[in-house]
C-alpha cells in the first residue's frame, strides 16, 4: 500500500475561495483523519460546478473540538461561520440525551502554506463527502499535471 501523505476534502465551490483569501482554519465532521499528522497535505476537491482539485495547504495543527470551542479559540480564521457550521451539522446531531442536543464534535485543521493551482485537476476516482486519503501517487501525479 501507498504512503499516506494527506487527505482530499470536497469543498463547495462558494466555500473554496475564503480558503484561498485567507482563512486559514478548516472545519468538517470527522471523516478520513485518523491517519492525519501536521505536515501533510490536505488538497480541496472544489465541488458543485468547479469538481476537480483546486488547491492544497499544509496541516498546521489536528484537533477535535465542540463548535464553541472553535470559535473562541479561531474566530474568524475559520473558513465558515459559527451560523454555517451549526446548519451544517443540523442533520448529524447526536441522538437525543435527557431532553437535550449534545454539541457535535467537529475536526479542526489549522492550515498553512495555502495556495490556490494555476489549473483544477480532475480526480481518477470520485471524491466523497467524507474525503479520501491522499497517496504518495496520487500527489506527485496531481503536480506533475500542474
Amino acid at each position: 500500500m501507498s504512503e499516506i501523505m494527506g487527505v482530499i476534502y470536497p469543498v463547495p465551490s462558494n466555500l473554496l475561495q475564503r480558503i484561498f483569501t485567507g482563512k486559514d482554519v478548516f472545519i468538517k465532521h470527522p471523516t478520513c483523519f485518523k491517519q492525519l499528522k501536521p505536515g501533510q497535505k490536505i488538497l480541496f476537491y472544489s465541488s458543485h460546478e468547479i469538481r476537480g482539485i483546486a488547491g492544497e495547504a499544509t496541516i498546521k495543527r489536528i484537533e477535535m473540538m465542540k463548535l464553541d470551542d472553535i470559535y473562541r479559540k479561531y474566530g474568524e480564521r475559520v473558513f465558515i461561520t459559527r451560523e454555517e457550521a451549526r446548519s451544517y451539522s443540523r442533520p448529524l446531531k447526536d441522538r437525543k440525551r435527557g431532553g437535550a442536543y449534545r454539541d457535535v464534535t467537529f475536526l479542526v485543521l489549522e492550515l498553512e502554506n495555502i495556495r490556490k493551482y494555476e489549473k483544477v485537476v480532475k480526480p481518477k476516482r470520485f471524491i466523497t463527502v467524507g474525503g479520501k486519503y491522499l497517496t504518495k501517487q496520487e500527489y506527485e501525479s496531481i503536480i506533475r499535471s500542474q
